[in-house]
Parts: structure tokens; C-alpha cells; sequence
């Protein structure tokens, strides 16, 4: 029991690194994913038309594609580097690029959808439903770095991708206790990252957004 306490502990540091490419990988998916599907949002509630019809349809078809399809399908269609026009520059993109795209799919899909729902509800005056996008939202970087472990098949040097090169190191005899640990680090931060969530539904800070939104809505109204 010891030995393999002091086996995981030995290589905590090199697994640890892993880890952190998870959680840059989940918030550069979830910022980019948010950014556009925000984007795809707006053109729902203010343009309408064809381009609102091409941002809902866009929208739902992201929403029922499997994120590991998407990633691979950035790996083998996006090129490894691609050369500026009339410089001469050389630009090269990196896997994990690729694995972002691929996973922002998932938080683009949500937060198209789910600020839609929320413009909706704030335009009837039903103010603590459109907030409920708020605490959902943050669980999408829940979803997205639990997700993010599946970026290790297309190469990135992620925590689940280390653990398979300390286990090729050391052999399989280390595997049951070396992905256990593995999965301890995604359990913990899960739990941890949903009692937040839950802290944060009842904040002082939550609720003086409600009470700026009410007024928002207010003023908003007054004018219309």
C-alpha cells in the first residue's frame, strides 16, 4: 500500500501538469463556445429571417453531433499549419487547438439555446428564469472538462494521455491504482466545482444581479 502511495506520489508532479492542460483546455472551449454561441443567439432574437433560421439550425445540429466526432474531425480536417498570404509566415496549430474547437461545440450548442430561453423569459418579465441561464451556464465548464479527457486520443498531453505514458513507463501492474488517481482528480473538482455552483444559486452576488436585472427590466418596460 505504501509503495504504491509513494509510486503516485513520485509522479503527482508530471500528472499534475496534465491536469492543468484539462482545465485550459475546458476554458478556452467554453469561452470560445460561449463567444459564438452567443453570437448565434442574437442573430436568433434580433435578425430573424434566414439568418435566424441558419443560427437555430446550426444550433441544433452542433447540439446532436458527439464531441469526440468533432475532434477528430478538427484533427483530420484542419491542417497542422497553413502559410499567410503575401508574408511568407508559417503558422502552426498545435492538437490542442484542434481539441478546442472540437469541444466548443458543446457549450456553443448550450449557450445559443439557453440565452434564447432566457431572452424569452426576461421578455415576459419572468426575471428568475432568465437568471437560471447563470449558475447552468457555469456547470457547461463542468461538462466541458470532464469532456476535455478526450482530447488525450488525438494527442494532447492531458492528464489521462500522461497516465497511459506513466503506466507504458512503468507497466500495467501500476494501471488500476494510476487511473483510479486519475479519476480522483476529476471526482474532487466535480464535487467541488458543484458545491460552488450550489453556494453561489443563494450569494449576495446572485441576487443583486436579479435585483439589477429587475430594474433593467423595469426601465425597459417604462420606455416600451
Amino acid at each position: 500500500m505504501m509503495d504504491t502511495f509513494s509510486f503516485l506520489l513520485t509522479w503527482t508532479p508530471f500528472l499534475l501538469q496534465g491536469f492543468m492542460w484539462n482545465i485550459f483546455i475546458a476554458i478556452c472551449a467554453v469561452t470560445l463556445g460561449s463567444l459564438i454561441g452567443a453570437g448565434l443567439a442574437w442573430m436568433r432574437v434580433r435578425k430573424g429571417g434566414k439568418l435566424g433560421a441558419f443560427a437555430e439550425q446550426l444550433s441544433h445540429f452542433l447540439r446532436g453531433v458527439p464531441t469526440l466526432a468533432l475532434i477528430f474531425y478538427a484533427v483530420f480536417v484542419l491542417p497542422s499549419e497553413f502559410t499567410v498570404i503575401g508574408t511568407g509566415w508559417t503558422v502552426h496549430i498545435p492538437q490542442w487547438v484542434k481539441a478546442v474547437i472540437g469541444l466548443s461545440a458543446a457549450p456553443l450548442s448550450f449557450t445559443s439555446e439557453s440565452l434564447v430561453v432566457a431572452y424569452r423569459a426576461w421578455s415576459r418579465g419572468d426575471i428568475g428564469a432568465a437568471l437560471l441561464f447563470i449558475p447552468t451556464w457555469i456547470n457547461v465548464f463542468l461538462i466541458s472538462f470532464v469532456a476535455s479527457s478526450a482530447s488525450s486520443l488525438v494527442g494532447v498531453s492531458e492528464l489521462v494521455s500522461r497516465c497511459n505514458t506513466v503506466i507504458a513507463a512503468t507497466g500495467t501492474s501500476v494501471m488500476v491504482p494510476v487511473y483510479i488517481y486519475c479519476s480522483f482528480y476529476f471526482v474532487v473538482t466535480s464535487l467541488l466545482f458543484t458545491a460552488l455552483i450550489k453556494k453561489f444559486k443563494s450569494s449576495m452576488l446572485m441576487a443583486r444581479i436579479d435585483q439589477r436585472m429587475r430594474h433593467a427590466y423595469a426601465l425597459s418596460a417604462a420606455r416600451g
